[in-house]
């Protein structure tokens, strides 16, 4: 295998591992979502499989990020601020009541299904 190849197969490898960890699913909950055998999960996560568009679509799919999000390996910078803007919302979350915590998950999944859809 090529060297550009190989680099490209190890940095969706760790970048994969990486969202489903900062998603804080498990090996098996991922493959279940996308519909793979753990054990193959396992084996791009390690580098071991090379996975095709289609493998990394359904994975994807399931981390709810699109195939190009995949693909941005600037990352670390975008995740360490999506995880500060979720330390910021749970410790919001943490002085609601259930059902306002509630009213504010709802809220936030309609805000993000709107601008998924292309309607911002």
């Amino acid at each position: 295998m090529d060297k550009a190849k190989m680099e490209i197969m190890q940095k969706t490898a760790e970048q994969i591992k990486h969202l489903r960890t900062v998603a804080g699913l498990s090996q098996k909950s991922l493959a279940d979502s996308a519909g793979l055998d753990p054990a193959f999960l396992g084996h791009i996560e390690r580098c071991l499989k090379c996975p095709t568009i289609d493998t990394l679509n359904k994975i994807a799919t399931a981390l709810n990020i699109s195939l190009s999000e995949l693909f941005d390996f600037s990352c670390p910078k975008k995740c360490e601020k999506k995880d500060e803007a979720i330390r910021k919302i749970s410790i919001i979350m943490d002085k609601l009541s259930p059902e306002e915590a509630e009213q504010l998950a709802d809220l936030t999944a309609r805000i993000v299904a709107f601008k998924r859809n292309g309607s911002h």
